[in-house]
């Protein structure tokens, strides 16, 4: 069919036409990444690498010498590896048993699974202070049935940071390695079965050696997420003085009395980055270790190994995780919001919705954050996917000089740990933006670039794999039929991109909702987050109050995931 002999031609001439507009295409993409992700970041450098107005390796030198810093990089590493060791097994484990087995039910755990990245961490810590604070429920029910005057357990501390961050970073290493063995070709395990290997057997020597590259690649992603995690050590690691390095940054910014705070929070950022840089590395050479232990295309549904009489314990198993990682703590929040007073038993005598009523009604700062918050998560989230749709474009299509230097750049701001990127817009944007004077910093402007630098790498990644699976044959064939190339676009393009689109938007509008870590450094006064009150409130010691709008932000956050996972459904099967 001529359809078949398309291809070769049809990207010669695509690129023809990405040609025409690619002056102001490439105008407009380096115009913006300058904005985004150049400028901030050489200036983070420079303010590392200069005191007095000259260039200088102090600031580095009287970082590298404190004591201070060196115990934050070795608590950050401590915590993220345990965390990262603890997620990767649970993660593996779970993934393997909703894809590989007979496990009743599987959809509805894969959902329960999930819903721990639904919500915010920095909320998850405040729901186990909540718990296991010095008078949370857990505490409260052990000293009612033992008569004892101590706790039975307290959150604070680095055992206390390792757990939530496990329990709130695990589904990073589930969704991976779901995805690995859903795309693992079957073949090998039922050749070893025909040829007599047990269940354990073909696991060990067959399936787990196909899975390591991919166990390594969410390992990585998990270390990367632990490390750059500010809400959970905030939360449960400064009541106890633990510090890490987000946390140590944060202190070391708001620190006013300190000379050149803002530098030395700058040289301090370096080490994170060059840790992301690292890792970044690492999990590239690993996931295309990991493409080459797949097999994709024509594989049929595996078949799932019988877990015979494992298989209700596992159920039970799996009923009790989801019970102390999901429905406890969501339960702790809700009791909180409807409790008069944090402490108090949940009796019904103690039980109010003054709380919530406040947190909708009564506190303007609250009603300000809600609108702030879905402001600035709907404009962001458009204009990573309008801005991810010409990146994506001109790297996929047209093919431009230098595509793995724009990949990197998207990259980068999402690679290192919000806190670094927050810090270097506060250097780069506390003046006026050069010749046009126009002021970022103390607007709610500078949260907009700061979201759209942040997430701009899940706009872009969703249209290059919507890209993927438009042929460019499709393009040439409306051209041919006397379509022009922005009819084409229009026609053919954009109606198979838009699940791709829509999805691109979800992505950054769920976690930009209840955002924290560059919030928390950007806002000003009148330019709140939902994200920044919730803390705010916590830290001020409102216990009900921040749970209550802890509680309304959860809701909304779950809803919208749960919609928006119905309707994808409903799409694929209707």
């Amino acid at each position: 069919m001529r359809e078949a002999t398309l291809p070769p031609a049809a990207l010669p001439a695509l690129r023809a036409t990405g040609r025409a507009v690619l002056p102001v295409a490439v105008g407009a993409v380096a115009l913006l990444l300058l904005v985004l992700v150049l400028y901030p970041s050489v200036v983070l450098v420079l303010n590392a690498v200069t005191a007095d107005g000259r260039v200088t390796l102090q600031l580095l030198a009287r970082v590298a010498a404190d004591s201070g810093a060196h115990r934050a990089l070795v608590n950050s590493l401590v915590v993220s590896g345990s965390a990262t060791a603890g997620g990767t097994v649970l993660g593996t484990v779970f993934a393997w048993l909703v894809t590989r087995t007979d496990l009743p039910g599987r959809g509805r755990w894969d959902t329960a699974l999930l819903l721990p990245y639904m919500i915010p961490p920095f909320i998850g810590a405040i729901a186990w202070v909540y718990l296991l604070g010095p008078v949370g429920y857990l505490n409260q029910a052990w000293r009612a049935l033992t008569g004892a005057q101590e706790p039975l357990l307290v959150i604070y501390g680095p055992a206390g940071v390792v757990a939530v961050l496990t329990l709130y970073g695990y589904p990073i290493a589930y969704a991976t390695m779901r995805g690995v063995l859903e795309r693992m070709h079957p073949a090998l395990e039922e050749a070893a079965r025909i040829a007599g290997a047990g269940p354990a057997r073909v696991l060990r020597e067959v399936t787990l050696p196909l899975m390591l590259p991919g166990v390594l690649a969410a390992a990585v992603l998990l270390f990367m997420s632990s490390l750059a995690n500010f809400g959970i050590p905030a939360v449960i690691g400064f009541p106890a003085r633990y510090v890490v390095l987000p946390t140590k940054i944060y202190d070391t910014i708001l620190n006013f009395d300190l000379p050149h705070n803002l530098q030395v929070a700058a040289a301090l950022s370096l080490w994170l980055v060059a840790i992301a840089a690292v890792l970044l590395w690492s999990q590239r050479r690993l996931l295309r270790r990991a493409t080459f232990a797949v097999v994709t295309g024509q594989a049929g549904a595996p078949t799932r190994l019988t877990l015979g009489r494992w298989r209700w314990p596992a159920v039970m198993g799996l009923g009790a995780f989801v019970l102390v990682s999901v429905l406890l703590p969501l339960a702790a929040i809700l009791l909180t919001a409807l409790t008069r007073a944090y402490g108090l038993a949940p009796a019904p005598e103690h039980l109010t919705l003054g709380h919530l009523r406040t947190a909708l009604l009564g506190i303007p700062k609250v009603q300000r954050a809600l609108v702030n918050s879905v402001g600035l998560a709907a404009g962001s989230a458009t204009l990573v996917v309008a801005l991810g749709l010409v990146l994506g474009y001109l790297v996929e299509r047209v093919r431009v000089r230098g595509a793995p230097l724009l990949e990197l750049l998207v990259t980068i701001p999402y690679a290192v740990p919000g806190t670094v990127v927050a810090l270097a817009m506060i250097l780069a944007w506390l003046r006026p933006v050069p010749l046009v004077g126009l002021h970022l910093y103390n607007t709610i402007w500078i949260l907009l670039v700061a979201y759209v630098a942040r997430f701009l790498v899940f706009g872009f990644r969703t249209v290059m794999a919507g890209l993927a699976q438009v042929h460019p044959s499709l393009e040439e064939a409306a051209r041919i039929s006397g379509a022009t190339a922005r009819e084409a676009f229009q026609e053919v393009v954009l109606p198979i991109l838009r699940p791709s689109l829509a999805a691109g938007w979800v992505l950054v509008f769920i976690p930009a909702v209840a955002e924290l870590t560059l919030s928390v450094l950007l806002y000003s006064a009148g330019h709140e987050t939902l994200g920044v009150v919730v803390f705010g409130l916590h830290e001020e010691g409102k216990i009900a109050l921040s749970a209550a709008v802890a509680a309304l932000v959860t809701l909304l956050l779950v809803a919208l995931h749960l919609g928006v996972r119905a309707v994808a459904v409903r799409e694929v099967l209707p």
